[in-house]
């Protein structure tokens, strides 16, 4: 029997009982928080949630792997990490970062965007997952209290400059 999440109920699988079988029926049911960037929402995905890591993983395949959707839904990652897929073929982003391999992976973290850090280790979960961990918060916050009195806005909202590739000059910003 398989059981996927709500609403698909559960089936019986019908196929052979081999692993790749198996894995392949299952991964399908995977959810992925992922987002897949393109060069036209390559400066939104950075610039939003200022305050999280943002984890690009570079392929030469056309949607995100089984580790990719595991990683982006993981408990603690899913509130305080952010996963972007790009493929191959935009080739804004690649020269952008600088990728030459793939599959590659960089995260991208700190104010600014001031550190881009390319993945060194084995490409697989436990690895990917201990290395993204390092820099994951779990009990970070995402939302900013002015001290003026009870508006609450998120980080990038408040101030978008910060995280921008070319920072927009707002009557905010020069403060």
């Amino acid at each position: 029997m398989i059981y996927p999440p709500n609403p698909v109920p559960a089936f019986k699988f019908e196929g052979k009982l081999e692993q790749k079988a198996i894995s392949g029926k299952i991964s399908r049911f995977m959810p992925d928080t992922s987002v897949m960037v393109t060069k036209d929402n390559i400066d939104t995905f950075l610039t939003t949630a200022h305050e999280k890591p943002k984890v690009l993983l570079f392929s030469n395949k056309k949607s995100p792997p089984t580790i990719w959707k595991a990683l982006s839904t993981e408990t603690v990652f899913k509130r305080t990490v952010s996963f972007g897929f790009v493929t191959e073929d935009q080739t804004d982003i690649v020269q952008r970062f600088k990728i030459t391999k793939f599959p590659s992976v960089v995260m991208q973290r700190g104010g600014a965007a001031a550190v881009k850090e390319p993945y060194k280790g084995d490409m697989n979960f436990l690895g990917l997952k201990e290395w993204v961990n390092l820099h994951s918060e779990s009990g970070m916050g995402d939302k900013l209290f002015s001290n003026s009195g009870g508006k609450e806005e998120s980080l990038e909202e408040a101030k978008p400059w910060l995280a921008q590739e070319v920072p927009e000059l707002t009557a905010k910003s020069q403060q």
